[in-house]
């Protein structure tokens, strides 16, 4: 009998919760008295959706060479025995690094937008920020922000191994103090990804919309719109549910228009109202 379990830390395509329940459902004793047909149904519908995930993977343009060393560098570093020496405050596990499809859709987002000036929040091991960094232009630069400083040499080595590493700058310190940081020198970015922590992303918005850092026509993206289905399962009055919490915020502003793209975990694309909306004579 094939098995079904999910380890989310390896598989990082799966984050689906209705997913995880049939994966979880297909091993649980519940199942020994189910008919073969069923199971066999309920296995079919499983494979169905990993082949859809896989599908999309062999469809879209594979990632560079360098990006690959990371995704794989990443999956494999030793985070916990990192935070056990004391290099980390928490135990940074690798699924925080992005998809492929996600890093080349953002890499799209850059091209399209004919941006030179590409804002981070949440470094992590760089791959997205190499990601977009191999959209620009020679003078265009990807500003990175990123809390944990024993990221320092690690992504520093990484960007290394690209000509486009040298079109990346980290910021290190909380991203509010970048922000403002940013702001004081006269930064303009056409393309703005978040993916910090979440309870922080409703500020991080607030702060470039109201100082001015997001450039005419430019876009915000912001990852794990989805938080692994808690904005739409976990009872709005739960207090602990800061994408809900975030997402709403976000629909509920009159000069935002926003639209939330279902792969992976969920990015929402943000842009003004002003720059959306056509207009008549």
């Amino acid at each position: 009998m094939a098995v079904y379990s999910i380890n989310v830390e390896r598989n990082m395509t799966v984050y689906d919760p209705a997913i995880r329940e049939l994966a979880a459902l297909l091993e649980s004793p519940e199942m020994k008295d189910v008919k073969p047909e069923i199971r066999e149904k309920l296995e079919n519908i499983l494979e169905m959706s990993k082949k859809r995930h896989n599908y999309a993977d062999e469809i879209t343009t594979k990632h560079s060479d360098v990006l690959d060393q990371i995704t794989k560098e990443t999956t494999t570093h030793p985070w916990e025995e990192v935070f056990k020496a004391g290099k980390t405050s928490w135990i940074m596990p690798a699924r925080m690094i992005s998809s492929p499809i996600s890093s080349q859709f953002l890499k799209f987002i850059v091209s399209m937008a004919k941006a030179k000036q590409v804002l981070e929040i949440g470094m992590f091991t760089g791959y997205t920020a190499l990601s977009m960094a191999e959209a620009l232009p020679p003078d265009g630069v990807v500003i990175t922000c990123e809390i944990a400083d024993y990221l320092k040499s690690l992504t520093s080595e990484f960007f290394s191994r690209s000509p486009h590493g040298k079109k990346i700058k980290p910021y290190f310190g909380p991203a509010g103090e970048t922000l403002e940081t940013l702001t004081k020198e006269g930064r303009l970015f056409d393309v703005i990804f978040v993916d910090a922590d979440k309870a922080g992303y409703r500020g991080y918005v607030e702060t470039i919309l109201q100082n001015g850092l997001l450039a005419p026509n430019g876009i915000i993206l912001a990852d794990n719109a989805f938080s692994d289905g808690r904005p739409y399962l976990l009872p709005k009055s739960r207090e602990e549910n800061p994408m809900n919490d975030f997402n709403e915020y976000i629909a509920n502003r009159p000069d935002l228009r926003q639209v939330l793209l279902p792969f992976r975990d969920g990015i929402l694309a943000i842009r003004r109202t002003s720059e959306v909306e056509g207009k008549v004579d």
